[in-house]
């Protein structure tokens, strides 16, 4: 049995590479924890961390094809984390800016929850994040907000259980959150409630 303990990080890669799925598991014992400490440094939440740093080995296995065998995974996955980190912040920024201008402008003799939420700004940046969602997902969450279909019907359109349109949804939405932050929690009135109706 191999002792993956004695690999280094180039055989790894490799291993990983021709299909040893436990060799990715290891890397992911050796460095999650390094990763776990520079998020929550940085973002001061352990919940916010956990996303980031899962998010950041997502992005390493999605990019499994090209990474080159001698890479610092270390340095490479700590690179990927700071994106994700920048993101997290920038998402922040849009939120409060947002916010800020509900607030503002916001008038709650004229101005309904609903109109607020279908500002122009808003639903720009929703179908912006929808466009990255990976394609399938993407089809199952725009067929459900913008088709209307239920779940029984996206399944019977592209030939799937209803269970693997639940997980797109799920994905979806977790994905949108992520991106989003707390606008997604405004937007769940209109884009997700009619999704699992």
């Amino acid at each position: 049995m191999k002792d993956y303990t004695t690999l280094s990080d180039a055989d790894l890669i490799l291993s990983w590479k021709e299909g040893d799925e436990q060799a990715f598991s290891n890397l992911y014992k050796m460095y999650v924890m390094p990763l776990m400490r520079l998020a929550v440094s940085k973002t001061n939440s352990r919940e916010i961390a956990e996303e980031l740093v899962q998010n950041s080995f997502v992005k390493l296995y999605e990019h499994k094809r090209s990474i080159e065998t001698n890479t610092s995974v270390q340095a490479y996955l700590f690179v990927i984390l700071k994106n994700q980190i920048l993101n997290h912040y920038r998402s922040q920024l849009v939120r409060n800016k947002y916010e800020l201008h509900i607030a503002k402008h916001a008038n709650a003799e004229d101005h309904s929850l609903i109109e607020q939420i279908e500002s122009r700004e808003l639903a720009a940046l929703i179908n912006m994040e929808i466009e990255k969602l990976p394609p399938k997902c993407r089809e199952v969450f725009i067929l459900s907000r913008k088709g209307f279909l239920s779940n029984k019907e996206i399944a019977a359109k592209l030939d799937i259980s209803e269970n693997t349109v639940e997980q797109h949804i799920r994905k979806a939405i977790s994905k949108l959150r992520m991106s989003l932050g707390q606008l997604i929690e405004l937007g769940v009135v209109i884009y997700v409630c009619i999704m699992l109706r």
